[in-house]
């Protein structure tokens, strides 16, 4: 088995410029703000990828060189001949991306959010409408309205190929928020793994998860992880996050903040070498028949 796991491990991560044309970035005044666009940083591998990347701005009314709000985004779009892919992971991106901008917008410029782009624009928007009233009771309030998606390729293999997006944004109230998302596609069907696909010892695996859950937030192995204690497990018990991928350095489970714990609990990533977790792992991960 050890010899049949080089497959995914050996990872085949070619970077540099490759054959994709680079465009220029593209200006456009939107209602006297700016969304500038680039196509930029082609890499090569066993997909070629290219790096997307958009930045909107909006200005106060009464002080055009002054930004109140921002947004900062990055992320991979796929060259491949095989659309099972491209589709899965653009689809993927696409409602990633939309539904963070989405969250933070009042209910009239989410109806305007069609695209990235167009969600990009609906932000900056909302933010200066929510920036307009927030003043009306506290005029001090200046700090800058903003959301930051950063999305790359965390892996490729010749059978997997792994997104992960980092975020952070601020759009009023006590603090900001952040977070990390995982996907991994299989590259010959597009699909996108779920824990069906990568366990077959769903028990043993969930019994590691609390542990190691436990472990990385110094949590005695015997506390219960219960709602009086702080956290929103269903029915007090433990779970496995569905933000989990498949990366170089082995299986990595990512719990948002508020998902299971209140804010102040932060984020719990746990990273799940593959030497640990071998046995509870799906054979065919490593092209092994089952």
């Amino acid at each position: 088995m050890i010899k049949n796991i080089l497959p995914l491990l050996g990872i085949f991560l070619i970077f540099g410029v490759g054959g994709c044309n680079n465009s220029s970035p593209n200006k456009q005044l939107i209602n006297n703000d700016t969304l500038v666009e680039d196509l930029s940083l082609c890499r090569d591998g066993v997909i070629e990828y290219e790096i997307k990347t958009i930045r909107a701005i909006g200005t106060d009314t009464k002080n055009k060189k002054k930004i109140i709000s921002e947004v900062h985004l990055k992320y991979p779009q796929l060259h491949s001949k095989n659309s099972l892919l491209s589709n899965a992971v653009q689809g993927y991106v696409n409602a990633f991306i939309e539904g963070q901008l989405k969250d933070n917008m009042n209910a009239e410029d989410t109806a305007k959010a069609k695209t990235i782009t167009s969600a990009s624009k609906a932000f900056i928007e909302s933010c200066k409408s929510k920036i307009k009233d927030a003043k009306k009771g506290n005029p001090e309030i200046d700090q800058v309205w903003y959301c930051d998606i950063i999305g790359n390729v965390e892996m490729q293999s010749g059978t997997y190929f792994t997104l992960r997006f980092q975020y952070t944004n601020y759009t009023g109230g006590a603090h900001g928020n952040y977070g990390e998302e995982y996907a991994t596609f299989d590259i010959k069907t597009g699909k996108k793994l779920t824990w069906a696909d990568v366990l077959i010892n769903d028990k043993k695996f969930m019994t590691l998860a609390e542990l190691r859950f436990k472990q990385v937030n110094g949590l005695a192995t015997s506390k219960p992880l219960s709602e009086e204690d702080g956290f929103s497990f269903q029915n007090n018990q433990f779970s496995l996050s569905d933000n989990f991928g498949l990366t170089n350095d082995g299986l990595i489970m990512y719990y948002q903040p508020y998902q299971v714990a209140p804010f102040s609990f932060g984020a719990t990533k746990i990273l799940f070498k593959y030497f640990e977790v071998l046995d509870y792992l799906n054979p065919k991960l490593f092209g092994e028949p089952m």
